[in-house]
């Protein structure tokens, strides 16, 4: 008969993580998880194993003897799963199953067709969507892919880019008539504008022009966490605001917004779809990456 395992496979995987990254801290940055579960996970493989796996100091932390023979097996057994998993997944030519996918709201309403093309073409798997401005924690949550604005992923995620997100300066053509169209960046500060509070860093935006870049002081009274009601707020004609190229683009060629400052831009840090750092990737996750990839960089 074949021993119970009364202790979590996953704790282990931590445990492995932490003598490999020498440190409870790199562990935890590795694993994008809070140094706090790195080492509650540790402990509670402790005590599901009835022995002492590391001794910790405030300097270092270095195997006991049982911690030296649990390692070796667990490492052996995480390479194995990851080659079983290799060669039962290799195996599937379709795409299948559920797969979890989180993006805030504005890049959801902004990609949803594209999105809705990907799930056209792989009925066999079953998108679970969730649309959140809050940050989702990929591994922590279980989640296998998220779309985000912003930097490249670091720690145990990864991501492909997408694209550049240059933003613009732009206004009503009603907006521009009721109080003239600013000549220069200082005219700015005369204004209302509508603000988006990630771009805005001590009432000035920073914005990037033939002469380099520059600080251009904005007041508004309308201050909005949503860049679709950014965008409708400037149709209406609250005043100016700075939107990406892909939140105006179609209003700016139908004339419903118009380019204020043409020579003054921001070069933001783009678009990227980000998933977890993983030897062998499913076919599903490898699927979503090339299609989104394809559709949103045409």
């Amino acid at each position: 008969m074949s021993a119970t395992i009364d202790w979590d496979p996953q704790d282990a995987l931590i445990f492995t993580c932490v003598v490999d990254e020498g440190s409870f801290t790199a562990a935890a940055r590795s694993l994008d998880l809070p140094k706090s579960t790195v080492s509650r996970r540790v402990s509670r493989l402790e005590e599901s194993l009835g022995v002492q796996l590391l001794r910790r100091t405030t300097r270092r932390l270095s195997l006991t003897d049982a911690g030296q023979a649990f390692h070796v097996k667990a490492a052996q057994a995480m390479e194995a799963l990851s080659a079983a998993e290799f060669a039962a997944t290799s195996l599937l030519s379709v795409p299948h199953g559920r797969l979890r996918v989180t993006l805030p709201v504005e890049l959801g309403t902004r990609h949803f067709t594209a999105i809705l093309a990907f799930h056209r073409a792989y009925p066999e798997v079953h998108l679970d969507l969730d649309l959140t401005n809050r940050y989702v924690n990929l591994v922590e949550e279980g989640y296998d892919v998220a779309l985000r604005g912003g930097e490249a992923p670091e720690g145990s995620l990864t991501g492909r880019p997408l694209g550049p997100a240059e933003m613009f300066v732009v206004a009503s053509p009603a907006y521009l008539k009721a109080r003239g169209r600013p000549r220069r960046a200082r005219d700015v500060a005369k204004h209302e504008s509508i603000l988006f509070p990630s771009w805005v860093q001590n009432s000035a935006w920073t914005l990037t022009g033939p002469k380099g870049t520059l600080r251009v002081p904005v007041r508004g009274r309308l201050t909005l966490n949503n860049l679709e009601a950014v965008r409708l707020a400037a149709l209406e004609g609250f005043g100016l605001t700075l939107l990406p190229r892909a939140h105006c683009e179609r209003d700016l060629e139908s004339g419903a917004l118009v380019r204020v400052l043409p020579s003054l831009s921001i070069q933001g840090s783009g678009l990227w779809i980000v998933y977890s750092r993983t030897r062998f990737m499913s076919a599903k996750v490898r699927a979503f990456l090339d299609f989104m990839q394809a559709e949103l960089t045409k």
